[in-house]
Order: C-alpha cells, then sequence, then structure tokens
C-alpha cells in the first residue's frame, strides 16, 4: 500500500505536473538558474527513457491533493551531486514533510549514483535553509553573486588571457589547491577544465582561471584567482568580460566565495553590484559509508569523526 507521501521517479506521465509545479518552485543551483532559469522538462523527460541518462534525476510526490517534483544534477563518474530546484516552494505547501521526503530520496539516489555529497546553493534567512539544516545538510562555504547589467564593455586593459589547453589541466588543479580551502574541496568539484576556460599565467604559472557558463538568461562565472597577483585582478576581470560576446545584451553573474572576497572591489568598479547572498550547504550519502566497510580496519584510522557524522544521512 501506498504512504501519504510516496516518491518515486519522474514519469512521461507527470509532464503536466513538472509544468504546473516548476514556477512555483525555487532553485538551489544558480548556475543553472541564472543561464537557463529552472529548466526540468529535457531533462526529466530523457532521464525516463530507458538506457538515456542526461545526469539529471528528476522525482514526483504526489497524494492527490499536494504534489512536489525535485530535481539534482549528477554525471556518472562525478563525486558531487547538486539539487537543481524543489516545486513548489515552502511557501507554496503546507508544511516541510513532503521536502524533507524528497531529499533523503535524493541523497539516496545521488548515492546509488555513486557521488559522495548532495549540495545545495541557499539564501540563509531563507526557510528552505532551515529545512535543509533539518534534513542534515551542513554549511560548507559562504558565497556572494554579483551582477552585471547588459551594455558595453570596457576596452582599456593589459592583461593578457589565452583559452585554456589540454596541458593546463594539472597547473589548473595547482591553482585551485592554494586558493580553497581544504574543508571546501572535500565536498565541491574542481572546475572541469578542457572546455572554455581563460588562462592567466606569469613566468609559466598559472595564477588565474575564470570558466564561463552561457544561457538564455545570463552568463554565470566562476574564478580561481591567486591572492600574489591582486593589483592584476581588475584588467583580469575586463578582459575576460571583452571574450564573452554576449556580455552587451546578457546580464552577467559573478560567483565570488568567501575566501576571494578581496575580488569585490574590482567588480564593484567594472559596475557589478551584489545581487544575493548565499551559503553552500553539504550533505554526506551513504556511499562513502559503504565504500568503507570494504577497507581494512587500518586504513581508517583517523575517519571516524566524519563516519560518524555521515550517519545521520
Amino acid at each position: 500500500m501506498r504512504s501519504f507521501f510516496d516518491v518515486r521517479p519522474f514519469l512521461p506521465i507527470d509532464l503536466p505536473l513538472v509544468r504546473r509545479l516548476t514556477p512555483q518552485g525555487i532553485g538551489f543551483d544558480s548556475a543553472t538558474s541564472l543561464t537557463r532559469g529552472i529548466h526540468t522538462l529535457e531533462g526529466a523527460v530523457w532521464g525516463s527513457v530507458p538506457l538515456a541518462d542526461l545526469g539529471t534525476p528528476t522525482f514526483v510526490l504526489r497524494n492527490g491533493e499536494n504534489d512536489y517534483v525535485a530535481q539534482f544534477r549528477h554525471r556518472t563518474g562525478e563525486q558531487h551531486a547538486h539539487i537543481v530546484f524543489v516545486a513548489p516552494n515552502l511557501e507554496h505547501c503546507g508544511g516541510d514533510s513532503a521536502w524533507l521526503q524528497l531529499l533523503d530520496a535524493m541523497v539516496s539516489a545521488a548515492g546509488r549514483r555513486g557521488a559522495l555529497t548532495l549540495n545545495a546553493e541557499v539564501g540563509e534567512t531563507t526557510a528552505e535553509f532551515a529545512v535543509l539544516r533539518q534534513s542534515g545538510f551542513a554549511v560548507y562555504a559562504r558565497q556572494e553573486i554579483w551582477k552585471r547589467e547588459p551594455g558595453p564593455v570596457r576596452q582599456e586593459t593589459d592583461a593578457q588571457l589565452r583559452p585554456e589547453a589540454d596541458i593546463d589541466t594539472f597547473g589548473i588543479h595547482s591553482l585551485v589547491a592554494s586558493v580553497v580551502p581544504r574543508l571546501v574541496l572535500q565536498a565541491d568539484a574542481p572546475p572541469e577544465t578542457g572546455r572554455d576556460g581563460l588562462i592567466y599565467e606569469r613566468d609559466g604559472q598559472i595564477l588565474a582561471y575564470l570558466s564561463a557558463q552561457e544561457g538564455k538568461c545570463g552568463i554565470y562565472i566562476r574564478s580561481f584567482v591567486h591572492p600574489e597577483i591582486y593589483d592584476q585582478t581588475q584588467a583580469i576581470l575586463t578582459a575576460a568580460l571583452r571574450r564573452l560576446p554576449h556580455a552587451e545584451r546578457l546580464p552577467v553573474y559573478f560567483c565570488v566565495r568567501r575566501y576571494q572576497d578581496w575580488l569585490q572591489g574590482s567588480l564593484s568598479a567594472l559596475d557589478f553590484d551584489t545581487s544575493v547572498s548565499q551559503a553552500v550547504m553539504v550533505r554526506h550519502t551513504a556511499c562513502r559509508l559503504e565504500q568503507a566497510a570494504y577497507k581494512p580496519a587500518h586504513a581508517l584510522d583517523g575517519v571516524a569523526p566524519r563516519s560518524r557524522a555521515l550517519r545521520r544521512s
């Protein structure tokens, strides 16, 4: 017999439900929501086709009166999954029980896919933040999203950027390891290299890496900049904007993690304004515990506290 709240994978018959609920949803993946909006239908439909996996598992909860839908993204082989959205948001539903059920279902599904964590980006003053905490999510980092309205890009800059190449992978990962705190690295995927990133290097060392994701709604930039080149930051960011052909007609969003908040002065000088402050929240799946169960006892020395924390999932 089905329970009052029964979470199941999306089926094609749920398409009208997804269309109806999506406008009432809240996004937890800034890059996706700011560039594409809450774009769920294509991934949900193809994810329900046998042998098709676009990396966007979608779940539905129906009880006849209050219906819900949620989605996360995870590519096969990646260590971290990320919630895309949940709908309706807490303002449009009668309580948090359904949300907690959906979050548990996504954590379990992410673990079965091999992900070690399920992540979410959310404002700390929202009701959704409180529910994520109740579900076992913890804050691993904080970030601010800066926004630049469409318009002409300044021309003056003396910073020389170049497109990334395959041989840059090691240098990019070394830069990331030197900039990002170790705790954050445990729960956040390194940038996906080999695509359309931009490199700033000096004396053969990569000191800045910027990657841009573009969609119909806007352009989203993440950067990793070594503090050693603080005085070059504004020129580097200007050069990056000049390489974005659609920056004059689309808003540009720049994600600044708290450990790089010294970038804010340069962004302000380039007509960016603070848009939203968020917490990066993480919940570990059971995957790591299952893997650890097969390791010899001596291999687990020093990780007992982390294992105890993971059992909450």
